[in-house]
């Protein structure tokens, strides 16, 4: 499943972007398909007017009723990705085919969010997550946590 990279953008930069339709897409509500493959899916990224040398874009997939991504990329900004005005993500990781929630970040120094935008998408995938079996048996789950709310309770009292 090897296909050119899809086109991702923070927002238009002209208004000239809105009618190249390979941008357009990103600038609507509408669910993204896409299909993921063991090697990733590779995006193309528009860089933003903002983004300089040593930026970091990430890319992250998370379910829609999860709270930790399945899904991630990341890549440190470059003098040759600024001079082409966009950079190349390649989004891996395990997940099941589902709804994702997809957000793109430009981070600057020190990791603050300087630029972000979200899409929704359908990753239909053939990379199913394992699931581990929980070899800890439910009492010992118990046990720890009425201890750690008996220690909350002591250290509340200090």
């Amino acid at each position: 499943m090897n296909h050119s990279p899809l086109l991702l953008g923070f927002t238009p930069r002209t208004m000239n972007d809105l009618d190249n339709y390979s941008v357009q897409h990103t600038c609507q509500y509408d669910t993204l398909k896409l299909d993921y493959a063991k090697e990733g899916i590779t995006f193309n990224c528009v860089l933003p007017y903002d983004a300089q040398i040593g930026d970091v874009i990430s890319l992250s997939a998370t379910k829609l009723d999860a709270r930790a991504e399945s899904f991630s990329a990341e890549t440190t900004l470059t003098k040759a990705d600024l001079e082409n005005k966009n950079a190349i993500l390649k989004l891996i990781g395990e997940g099941e085919t589902d709804d994702y929630l997809m957000q793109l970040n430009l981070l600057g120094l020190h990791g603050s969010i300087k630029n972000s935008a979200e899409f929704n998408a359908h990753i239909k995938s053939q990379a199913i997550k394992n699931k581990r079996m929980n070899t800890i048996s439910p009492w010992l789950i118990s046990a720890k946590k009425q201890g750690a709310k008996l220690m909350s309770v002591m250290l509340s009292a200090f």
